[in-house]
């Protein structure tokens, strides 16, 4: 595991601090079912974001979202599915729609955009404190320990060991951007993502003040071809997750 100590709190300008909303170019919305919901989602018209990035770069750009999941920035044109229940919230976009039935929650192989967001109470605080003893042991130490004196899972479930191979870059105590490489198991691959011949970047952001978005996973894998569109929605995204209602309100 390599490790980049880089303490860098990334603020609103990646959403616009340096050009006025009006000034910066806009991408769809698109509305994704959730749950048992059919559909593949649908363009909600007269609704867009605006996004600091390139006008070719957004040209490729839509942001998804569910009812009962974050939003995230993933390509123009794909099809996006919602969970949501006790243990948090997923929204998965996919180049091809999923086809039913949706649970159990479907493993990909191929490019995918998914966030994930797990809660401090209910069924999801066992996620959010396996998560944060591999990234966040010091900040997160109470809350593990809580969790852990539950004798609910495994002990052995708490352990800081992970891929030697991921590449992970701090960018404060609580957030860290990270990279899972191709053929390789490892952060990226502990959601829906399964192993596959495409690296995967990703952040996770812990915030235990917020009893529902308590862990917020962002998970990216795209085709060379879309490098630099992958790249746009990892500094999207990074700046996202850092807003207390994410990107949602942004309009």
């Amino acid at each position: 595991m390599r490790i980049a100590a880089v303490i860098l709190w990334v603020t609103w300008s990646a959403l616009g601090a340096a050009l006025p909303a009006a000034e910066l170019p806009r991408v769809p919305v698109a509305a994704c079912p959730e749950n048992e919901q059919p559909g593949a989602g649908r363009m909600q018209a007269a609704q867009s974001m605006p996004v600091d990035v390139s006008p070719a770069i957004a040209a490729q750009l839509a942001y998804y979202r569910a009812e009962g999941t974050p939003g995230v920035y993933a390509p123009q044109r794909w099809s996006c599915h919602g969970w949501s229940g006790s243990n948090g919230s997923i929204l998965l976009v996919t180049p091809k729609a999923l086809e039913p039935p949706y649970f159990p929650l479907p493993s990909i192989t191929g490019p995918a955009v998914m966030i994930q967001s797990s809660p401090r109470e209910t069924s999801g605080r066992f996620h959010v404190a396996i998560v944060a003893a591999q990234l966040f042991p010091l900040v997160a130490a109470d809350f593990i320990t809580q969790v852990r004196q539950e004798h609910l899972i495994p002990d052995n479930s708490f352990s800081a060991e992970h891929d030697a191979d991921d590449e992970l870059q701090y960018l404060s105590d609580r957030l860290v951007q990270y990279s899972t490489p191709a053929n390789h198991s490892g952060l990226g691959t502990q959601g829906m993502l399964e192993v596959s011949n495409l690296p995967i970047r990703g952040l996770s952001i812990l915030s235990l003040e917020d009893s529902t978005d308590a862990l917020t996973e962002v998970r990216i894998r795209l085709a060379p071809a879309l490098s630099p569109v992958a790249a746009a929605v990892l500094q999207l995204e990074t700046a996202c997750i850092q807003r207390r209602a994410g990107c949602r309100s942004v309009q």
